[in-house]
């Protein structure tokens, strides 16, 4: 009982997290995952790609939530999420292929890539923070850009679980000069579309473990399902507060998180 409790309630956060800062619920997830796949019966050789699905699985959940939400609002912005999406969904299905579903990306090759987006993370979201440059909503980008910033967020969401908004807000942000709720509507469609794609193919995956009931794939429906309907509850609360909450206040919660996750994975390293 205690275990679904806690997958719920970090899908609640996940969830929250997702809706307040626009890059999915995996900061969360590949934090807790690992220590509770284990009570499913996950054994230590496919511990990444269990927790990566899983992961992926609550951040497809989280972004839609925190998606529908703007919908509502009429905050989407269909043209520039697809063309995203397209190369997202095309760059992280061949990782997927090619690197996360075999034996070479182990729990080391894991929480270095985590270790060094959690970092880049940092550097982006503090420089964010201060960037007060002109923001302009109207300006056409050109597709190369679009799809640069798309096929960036899909090689994060593979290899790491994060959902890919990680690169794909500061690129927007940053570097094409869309005001930050532009790219958090944009980054959490491309999020879902790209997540579903990835949970379509980790159901289909074959497995080498033993013995786990109630899984399809990488998918175990117990706690994919309980995490996901605290995702669903969370993520609109997260897109409310992120319109009253002073930005400053935002952006130091998250880094204090995001130092947790990175001592956790530097102490597995060593």
């Amino acid at each position: 009982m205690l275990l679904y409790l806690l997958l719920f309630f970090f899908g609640l956060m996940g969830g929250f997290f997702a809706g307040l800062i626009g890059i999915g619920g995996g900061v969360i997830y590949i934090f807790i995952l690992p220590y509770l796949l284990g009570n499913f019966g996950v054994e230590e050789q496919e511990m990444v790609q269990y927790t990566l699905a899983n992961s992926i699985f609550g951040t497809l959940f989280a972004a839609l939530s925190g998606w529908v939400a703007l919908w509502r609002k009429n905050e989407v912005h269909l043209r520039q999420t697809l063309i995203l999406a397209f190369f997202a969904v095309a760059i992280s299905l061949l990782l997927l292929e090619f690197v996360v579903h075999t034996s070479f990306y182990q729990v080391r090759e894991f929480n270095l890539v985590v270790v060094a987006l959690m970092l880049f993370i940092i550097y982006k979201t503090l420089k964010q923070s201060r960037y007060t440059n002109q923001l302009d909503d109207t300006k056409k980008h050109t597709f190369g850009k679009l799809a640069m910033a798309g096929g960036a967020g899909g090689l994060v969401a593979a290899l790491s679980g994060l959902g890919g908004g990680t690169v794909i807000i500061p690129i927007l942000n940053i570097g094409l000069k869309m005001s930050l709720l532009k790219a958090k509507s944009i980054s959490l469609g491309v999020i879902f579309l790209s997540s579903l794609a990835l949970t379509v193919m980790n159901l289909l995956a074959a497995t080498g473990q033993q013995g786990l009931t109630y899984h399809t794939g990488y998918i175990i429906w117990p706690l994919a399902l309980i995490m996901s309907f605290g995702v669903i509850i969370g993520s609109p609360y997260g897109v409310h507060v992120a319109r009253k909450l002073n930005a400053q206040i935002i952006t130091r919660i998250f880094i204090a998180f995001v130092l947790l996750v990175i001592i956790d994975k530097l102490y597995q390293l060593l």
